[in-house]
């Protein structure tokens, strides 16, 4: 009896709602849900087939599911989970952090995630900013949902910003995929693949590193990972040139080799 009673409400479903599915009285579904022998045959049929429809939600995450699977199956970069993992850590700070705060902007902003990972001394500069979190949010919204499709931010031409937070996603996305598995089941698992033959190399679930470091190889603002390294003997140079007020904008990415010329260590021509 506690299994239908739970799977009815799973479906969002009161034993009204049930029993009109199922075109049967209220009467009649409360009798099958309390012992299924004490009705026909038939109207076992009718109500065992409403409670074996999907709900909205299990449609919703088998559409999300296959969006990500389609999208990054074969992906040298990401794995499936792994990219739903990094969306789902933007999406939560979009809806348990970020909007929050915006609300109430009482607790420091350099407390709540992802702001809690970034250097000091960039939220000095942000202070307590309601406008540039708004942007924040705007752009982890706009990340997610590239990720669903199969799109990173060094994938196309834009803000620093994108990048950033895209840096400052991953631990909290291995975190979610190590600690909370159950999370991940709807999502097909991959093993790494390494074809010695033909020289190539398709990541596992597991490989974080080699996300971050192909992340490196890739990305258009050199100094993506600057504000989340606690620290960075670089970061006063950067932000020199590059207010956090100004990460939003869409200007020429700064590209390979800016933060050796930041260093000194290379010098243009």
């Amino acid at each position: 009896m506690k299994q239908r009673i739970d799977r009815r409400i799973e479906l969002g479903l009161t034993q009204t709602d049930a029993a009109r599915r199922a075109s049967v009285s209220l009467a009649t579904w409360r009798r099958w849900e309390e012992d299924p022998d004490s009705v026909s045959q038939k109207t076992r049929d009718a109500c065992e087939g409403v409670l074996a429809a999907r709900s909205e939600h299990e449609r919703a995450l088998e559409k999300l599911t296959n969006s990500f699977t389609t999208a990054w199956q074969d992906s040298p970069r990401l794995t499936p989970r792994q990219a739903y993992a990094i969306a789902l850590e933007l999406d939560t700070w979009d809806d348990l952090f970020l909007k929050p705060w915006l609300d109430d902007p009482r607790e420091p902003l350099h407390t709540r995630p992802p702001f809690d990972d970034f250097d000091l001394r960039v939220m000095m500069l942000i202070g307590e900013s309601r406008a540039w979190v708004a942007a924040v949010q705007e752009r982890c919204r706009v990340i997610s949902d590239e990720i669903k499709r199969g799109i990173l931010p060094f994938d196309r031409p834009g803000p620093l910003i994108d990048e950033v937070l895209i840096g400052a996603a991953l631990s909290g996305a291995q975190a979610s995929l190590e600690d909370l598995p159950e999370s991940f089941e709807h999502v097909p698992a991959r093993e790494a693949v390494d074809d010695e033959e033909n020289d190539e190399y398709l990541i596992g679930d597991d490989d974080w590193d080699a996300v971050s470091d192909g992340f490196d190889d890739i990305c258009r603002w050199d100094e993506w990972e600057v504000p989340i390294r606690l620290g960075h003997p670089l970061l006063p140079a950067v932000l020199a040139q590059r207010h956090p007020y100004t990460w939003f904008d869409a200007e020429e990415a700064t590209g390979p080799g800016y933060l050796q010329r930041l260093s000194g260590l290379i010098v243009d021509g």
